[in-house]
């Protein structure tokens, strides 16, 4: 692993510290090949994000399985637990109540009642859906991005940055069956910036067909993914738009490859920890 790491170390270019500066390119091969030798991790999530009306904080313990791909999450102000496994339902989860309303209920991920307004839901939880976005935006126009060494609240991290001058607004005519998630995913931008900037549309669900409405031209103006230089993986990711910060994402008390009880990812499991 040492060796691995020493390896990755020279191909960065990281034995240059003075220079700052590191290839994006290796950069994101690094994080690539450390992901993936990830079967599972465990980490602390503290977000923000900026919604129509008040703003939203929260902070979250995830458990992630990548292989079947399983989700557990629990809500570090109230202690509820959110469960999702695809194989049970692709489109539900299974909210596991520490309280109020004394209950668990399945419920929609894409819905009102489980993501509101939340710019992500719990299938995207883990790395692949984040670095994905950025590694696209990456490839269409890699010469917004520059990648430096620095060291962050002590932590030696990469900073992978991508800035423009071209963000805008640009009129799209949805075709049939367009839902504001598949707009988004379709063109690499964000579905909350989508709901904020049109009247038109309320939800992430809500067929869009024949609607004009305007969508942004990257997915922020400026994008920043800090990674830990060590175990490759993010510790914070915020996005910027013209008004200024519209989401942050900060990751702490990684923990790889646990361990883990074989019914982990059950409701009679995750019952028992409440």
């Amino acid at each position: 692993m040492r060796f691995l790491l020493f390896s990755v170390y020279v191909l960065l270019g990281l034995n240059a510290f003075s220079q700052n500066t590191v290839d994006c390119e290796e950069t994101f091969e690094f994080v690539y090949s450390q992901w993936a030798g990830v079967s599972n991790m465990q980490y602390h999530s503290k977000k923000y994000e900026r919604h129509l009306k008040d703003d939203d904080y929260a902070e979250f313990d995830f458990t992630v399985q990548r292989s079947p791909f399983k989700v557990a999450g629990r809500m570090s102000e109230k202690g509820h637990f959110i469960l999702y496994d695809p194989i049970v339902s692709e489109k539900e989860a299974m909210y596991i109540s520490n309280g109020f309303p004394f209950t668990n209920l399945m419920l929609d991920i894409q819905g009102k009642i489980f993501r509101g307004l939340n710019h992500y839901t719990i299938s995207d939880a883990g790395c692949e859906f984040i670095l994905g976005i950025i590694r696209r935006e990456y490839q269409r126009l890699p010469e917004n991005f520059q990648c430096t060494r620095v060291v962050r609240n002590g932590n030696d991290e990469i900073l992978i940055r991508a800035e423009t001058d071209q963000f805008e607004w640009r009129e799209y005519i949805a075709s049939e069956g367009e839902t504001v998630l598949s707009i988004s995913n379709k063109l690499s931008v964000s579905a909350y910036l989508l709901i904020e900037n049109n009247d038109n549309i309320e939800t992430y669900a809500e067929d869009c067909n024949g609607k004009t409405i305007r969508v942004p031209s990257h997915y922020g103006q400026v994008v920043e993914l800090y990674i830990d230089a060590k175990h490759g993986l993010p510790t914070r990711i915020a996005n910027y738009d013209e008004k200024g910060l519209y989401e942050s994402y900060d990751y702490t008390d990684y923990r790889f490859n646990v361990e883990l009880d074989p019914a982990y990812f059950t409701v009679d499991y995750l019952d028992r920890l409440n």
